[in-house]
């Protein structure tokens, strides 16, 4: 489907190539978001998991060189999004270390204000949820405000929903997964870290069947910045 961005003015200035247009940063302009009222069940509603891999844990100032989301309807699977994307500045060495991910990968890979508009239309009209969700909306809100776009989702916290309703030392998804008997088909890559965090929501939700509607997660909320 092609994105409303795609359709835009904004577009058409980032797409064109003559001499008048040199700058490599474009202002898309524009406003993303989807806002639920409470009562829908959750099992009804599509609930999109993701994970951001970054340059750095700076808000404000790393980039995002992975993102990656799954969507689901009442626990399957329906749509998957997942993306590398190149930065515009070096990946260090210990972010190489941590996830993988090195500057040779990310040669030729298209950059943030490419995918961006697709990640928007994915999110658009589902719940949101991500393990430590204040640092990823965090990415998105700053990410999104370069290129002038505005956004505003109901995302859920799993880590803040962990530290309420598991009894266990520590809550990190590494800690939850083992508590839980889950596995990573791969560890700081952005489909792996989702597919475990997908699972100890789960098993968070069968241990406490009084969670059924959107409104019963409210507590577990995270807001976007700013």
């Amino acid at each position: 489907m092609v994105s409303p961005f795609q359709n835009s003015i904004f577009h058409f200035i980032l797409s064109r190539k003559d001499k008048f247009v040199a700058s490599p940063v474009a202002i898309m302009g524009g406003l993303s978001g989807s806002r639920f009222h409470g009562n829908e069940l959750l099992k009804d509603v599509p609930i999109v998991i993701f994970d951001f891999e970054t340059t750095g844990l700076d808000t404000r100032r790393s980039r995002i060189i992975e993102i990656g989301a799954i969507k689901y309807q009442n626990r399957k699977e329906i749509e998957r999004f997942s993306h590398l994307i190149h930065p515009g500045i070096p990946v260090s060495e210990e972010i190489t270390r941590i996830t993988g991910i090195d500057n040779a990968m990310l040669e030729g890979k298209p950059d943030f204000q490419t995918i961006l508009p697709q990640f928007h239309d994915f999110l658009r009209g589902c719940v949101g949820l991500a393990h430590n969700a204040e640092f990823d909306l965090g990415m998105l809100f700053h990410e999104s405000n370069r290129l002038g776009i505005s956004c505003d989702y109901t995302v859920f916290c799993s880590l803040k929903m962990a530290r309420a309703l598991v009894k266990i030392e520590r809550r990190n998804l590494d800690a939850l997964a083992q508590h839980y008997g889950l596995t990573f088909e791969s560890r700081h890559r952005s489909i792996g870290d989702i597919l475990v965090t997908a699972g100890v929501f789960w098993c968070m939700l069968d241990e406490n069947p009084e969670l059924k509607i959107i409104s019963d997660l409210a507590p577990y909320r995270e807001e976007m910045p700013g």
